[in-house]
């Protein structure tokens, strides 16, 4: 045997030992497999939560589009005392301010007429005081009757009264540091959510839109518009679970306050209310979903939403039995934010896994 065939026997024989090996691997993989995943499939069924299956009054969840709004009673609105220029802006859309703290400074000759009038319904009243002087030294000589005494004593009151009303019209001016300007001060403390004004910018006394608008936003709610096929679903004191955009995953709880039955002439859909406990992380006019629970009148096997499997379009659970846990196929009825209402597929009392069902789920179907 010369030396080029001894070496390819030699190949020959390696390829074969390595075979070998690979089919005796092979052969006892699947038995180490098996008993690992019997050993993980324990694992998880001794740490797994079970819950007990108990029926439930079944109740519902209404899915309503809304958005937030501001409490107008934690609100107010600033509206101009008198037309003018805006001469300066102290405050900024989303700034917080204390209640008495300076907003803006606006020039207006409204207010120099104003002070013209309280100087005039001041001179007036002097000139009343000696008429009355006078009237009175007439009456008690004769020299005038009781009647027009009287009538001297009536002129004088309407002059104070004018002149009272001319120092309150200045009180609420705030009148600043020139006698032609008046400062707007915020009325309560809160955050400002509304600003329509600006340096240098005119306007008139009785427009319509308000300069600022300032909210405490620590209690705030949420609109939503309600179909009229769900109108008696809703109740005032429902409870009634908010999300948005802004916070994903998180829930904001409050209680329907208010049902306005009357439908919106438009959308044909009557709105509800809802109170919220805020700490200023929602804002005005953000959109918000809210859901709504409404029960059936039936009672019915209840479980948390954790213990379902979703598979194939179908719905399973895990039973823990005295052989091992099952899988069994679920019917669903309804549900809320918190259980799934059964109508076929366990009964009352059954023991449901409700962690990690999933994956003990996927490691019986192995």
């Amino acid at each position: 045997m010369n030396k080029e065939t001894m070496q390819n026997t030699t190949k020959n024989l390696g390829k074969v030992c390595i075979l070998l090996i690979v089919l005796l691997y092979g052969c006892g993989h699947p038995k180490e497999q098996e008993a690992a995943d019997t050993k993980a499939l324990d694992s998880l069924i001794a740490n797994a939560n079970i819950t007990v299956v108990k029926k439930m009054p079944v109740t519902n969840t209404l899915e309503l589009a809304g958005k937030i709004s501001m409490d107008e009673n934690r609100s107010a609105r600033i509206f101009p005392l008198a037309g003018g220029i805006v001469v300066s802006v102290a405050m900024e859309l989303g700034d917080y301010v204390q209640k008495g703290e300076l907003l803006a400074t606006i020039k207006s000759p409204e207010l120099i007429n104003a002070q013209k009038d309280y100087k005039n319904d001041e001179a007036e009243v002097l000139n009343q005081e000696k008429n009355v002087d006078a009237a009175r030294e007439l009456y008690k000589s004769g020299l005038m009757s009781e009647k027009e005494y009287v009538l001297s004593l009536n002129q004088l009151q309407i002059s104070k009264n004018n002149l009272q009303k001319s120092r309150e019209l200045l009180e609420v001016y705030k009148q600043g540091s020139n006698p032609d300007e008046f400062n707007v001060f915020a009325p309560i403390s809160g955050y400002i959510i509304e600003k329509n004004i600006s340096p240098n910018t005119q306007f008139q006394s009785n427009q319509s839109e308000s300069l600022f608008s300032v909210s405490d936003l620590n209690e705030i709610y949420a609109d939503a518009n309600v179909y009229q096929s769900d109108i008696d679903k809703v109740a005032v004191n429902d409870s009634a679970y908010i999300t948005t955009i802004a916070y994903p995953g998180k829930v904001f709880r409050g209680t329907i306050s208010k049902v306005l039955n009357v439908l919106d002439p438009e959308t044909k859909t009557m709105k509800v209310r809802a109170k919220l406990v805020n700490n200023v992380l929602l804002k005005p006019e953000m959109f918000a979903q809210m859901n709504i629970n409404y029960e059936l009148g039936k009672e019915l096997p209840a479980i948390p939403r954790s213990a379902m499997v979703f598979d194939n379009s179908l719905y399973y659970v895990i039973v823990k039995t005295p052989s091992g846990p099952e899988v069994k196929k679920i019917d669903i009825e309804g549900s809320n934010n918190n259980y799934v209402f059964i109508a076929n597929g366990i009964s009352e009392g059954d023991q449901i896994v409700t962690k990690d069902a999933l994956l003990i789920y996927n490691a019986l179907n192995n």
